[in-house]
């Protein structure tokens, strides 16, 4: 019986703790469960300990070792809880492996960018015209917003409120609600948009999704992922380096804004909060990886330290 097991108990007893405050983690509960497996094929009925935790993070000789880093340092977490209430736990160190997450640099998109992805939406295959302008409309909408790819994907009519000028973006990462103001020209595109649609498949429910493809089907982000590719090449072209990515759309606006709020000599650090509400993170700390160097962000930087501090005069 699963119940015999601790470390299926205390498992089970740390996923449940984690998602009563709101915590989805879907492929660390996976990871954990898979732990617990473990333990009972070898019949193992003790607390975690480091040995075992190493000997299952490295358990399969095709690991890389950012997995088995990720592996340990899920295992790490679960330790540190459940040693407030088992004696016997040891925590596992993290680091053996190296590092589990390396940040990926954002490619920063220039306006010229996107709106020659937008453009290029029209040379996508779409018998009736709906796929292309749900593109351009889409990569917009990012742009503009901020948006997560599976917040846009996942929108109603109901939820986007035009009169009242605002997204409604539901059950999002963390399972949280949040209200995204519009600025007019953004409301302006998205009623053209949705005039569009109505006129190729006529007037929709609230219950429908917002954005669609081709004969009005649903437009998933497997769809979206995979046009985007298709019209990428149109403003990257190097076969060696890392591509853009639709998420890449979302840095672009952090750091805009960022940018956009040091040239108006608005104070970042106040407002990161407001930045950081409106992207729908649950603290600011998840805001500053969006903000990479660029070299706009990196010039006003340096010239905000030779104000305060002076420059090099030699």
């Amino acid at each position: 019986m699963l119940e015999n097991n601790r470390m299926t108990r205390q498992i089970e007893e740390y996923v449940a703790y984690k998602r009563s405050l709101g915590y989805v983690i879907k492929i660390e509960a996976q990871e954990l469960r898979r732990f617990a497996k473990y333990t009972r094929e070898i019949g193992y009925d003790g607390s975690i300990t480091e040995e075992i935790a190493m000997r299952w993070a490295s358990l399969n000789d095709n690991f890389t070792r950012k997995y088995m880093a990720r592996r340990l340092e899920t295992l790490h977490t679960f330790a540190v809880y459940i040693s407030a209430f088992d004696e016997q736990a040891q925590i596992p160190r993290n680091g053996v492996f190296g590092k589990a997450h390396t940040r990926t640099d954002p490619y920063i998109y220039t306006d010229e960018e996107v709106l020659s992805l937008m453009r290029g939406a029209d040379s996508l295959f779409s018998p009736d015209g709906i796929r292309s302008s749900t593109i351009a409309s889409a990569i917009g909408l990012m742009h503009a917003t901020g948006i997560r790819v599976s917040e846009l994907t996942s929108l109603r009519i109901a939820d986007v409120q035009l009169e009242e000028s605002y997204l409604f973006i539901r059950n999002s990462k963390f399972k949280k609600d949040r209200l995204v103001p519009l600025h007019p020209t953004v409301i302006a595109k998205l009623l053209e948009y949705q005039v569009f649609i109505e006129n190729k498949i006529g007037v929709r429910g609230n219950d429908d999704y917002f954005f669609v493809t081709s004969y009005g089907r649903r437009f998933n982000t497997r769809a979206f992922e995979y046009a985007f590719q298709l019209i990428r090449p149109l403003i990257f072209y190097d076969d060696k380096a890392k591509p853009p990515r639709l998420y890449d759309l979302r840095h672009t606006f952090a750091c805009n804004t960022v940018k956009r709020w040091y040239e108006a000599g608005e104070d970042v650090n106040q407002k990161l909060y407001l930045l950081s509400t409106y992207m729908g993170h649950v603290k600011p700390a998840d805001t500053y990886w969006y903000l990479s160097a660029t070299p706009e962000l990196l010039g006003i930087a340096a010239r905000k330290f030779e104000s305060c501090f002076g420059g090099d005069s030699a």
